[in-house]
């Protein structure tokens, strides 16, 4: 009998007490024939990998871009391939790091658990996609700035950033959903939406004071809620404006008729002036927005209401008082080209009001 094979690749070892002749096929050839099979990886596919490997045994798959494994001698033998990472396959296995140990690339000097040194700062260093992506849903640049977008072929278009010291900044637009709570001062220079509560423990700063800018010019459209008699500015002076805080409208209405404003053709009592509003309001017809002053010259001037219209969207304006003279007035009633007089060049209207926007 001769003596034991070897464990690994069953190598034929004659007797060791001298009384076997030595077989060149069994003894040298066959057991170079398995020394050169065992070196290195053994190539197969996923599908033909070894079925009685050695504990160690290294082997690559053709099928699979060249995934490795090698076998931790465990039973089954098809439960023992343990994959080892490599640069020509995807990793199909989960990888883990000892707590401590870190994922370094190009030498960083960083303790971090995945520490990354790029050349310039807008390298991304983390990126997402889903299937069919051609450009990325989100990214994480090197020097911390992220981008965020819609993935498809659309490129990023939201992003978060350090613009300065202790300074977060975004190029678009934020909104809030629930509650916003500011520590210190507050400036704002566009739009800000928030869907709770904006709770500012300092100060709201802007050239504007609540920081919306400039107030927005508006012309209002003049009409007539009978839709006859029809008048128009001509060279009249408008100059109304606007702004918005949150839902609340704040506007002034300035309007001087001049010689060639046109104040329809017949007009009657019937033909009330309806002047178009700068954003829909949410209250409904009749919900007063303002008073306004309605002058004829610098004794004959009274107040008017300014009321929601039925059309939602307009201001009608109902004669509210006595002229300032005592002086008789022509007609009472909702103010139309002939009420409360006879209107013409040089005439007025003057008004500040608010009102909740609609959205």
């Amino acid at each position: 009998m001769p003596d034991p094979s070897t464990t690994r690749l069953a190598l034929y070892k004659s007797k060791s007490d001298g009384s076997e002749l030595v077989n060149y096929s069994q003894d040298i050839g066959q057991n170079w024939d398995k020394v050169d099979t065992a070196v290195g990886y053994q190539s197969c596919t996923s599908s033909t990998r070894p079925s009685s490997p050695y504990s160690g045994k290294p082997i690559f798959e053709t099928d699979t871009s060249y995934r490795t494994f090698f076998s931790n001698g465990t039973s089954p033998a098809s439960a023992s391939w343990v994959e080892i990472p490599n640069g020509s396959a995807s990793f199909n296995s989960t990888l883990r790091l000892a707590s401590g140990k870190q994922i370094n690339v190009n030498g960083s000097g960083s303790s971090a658990t995945l520490a990354v040194v790029n050349a310039a700062t807008t390298t991304d260093l983390l990126s997402a996609r889903v299937t069919g992506d051609t450009q990325d849903r989100f990214e994480i640049e090197t020097d911390g700035t992220l981008n965020w977008g819609a993935g498809a072929s659309t490129a990023p278009d939201t992003n978060l950033f350090r613009s300065a010291a202790n300074t977060l900044r975004t190029n678009d637009s934020l909104t809030v959903d629930l509650n916003l709570t500011v520590s210190g001062s507050a400036a704002i220079t566009g739009a800000t939406t928030v869907g709770g509560a904006l709770t500012v423990t300092g100060n709201v700063n802007s050239a504007a004071n609540l920081g919306m800018g400039a107030w927005t010019s508006w012309t209002p459209t003049w009409t007539t809620s009978s839709g006859a008699a029809t008048p128009s500015y001509g060279n009249a002076t408008v100059d109304c404006k606007y702004v918005r805080i949150g839902r609340t409208i704040i506007f002034r209405f300035d309007i001087t008729f001049g010689s060639t404003t046109n104040f329809g053709t017949s007009p009657g009592t019937g033909d009330n002036w309806l002047f178009s509003l700068p954003v829909t309001p949410a209250a409904a017809a009749g919900s007063s927005i303002c008073m306004m002053a309605l002058r004829q010259s610098n004794a004959a001037a009274l107040m008017a209401r300014a009321r929601i219209a039925s059309t939602g969207t307009d201001m009608i304006l109902s004669i509210n008082s006595a002229r300032v003279d005592a002086g008789a007035i022509t007609n009472t009633g909702d103010v139309d080209s002939v009420s409360p007089w006879t209107w013409a060049s040089s005439n007025e209207l003057h008004a500040v009001g608010q009102y909740e926007a609609a959205s």
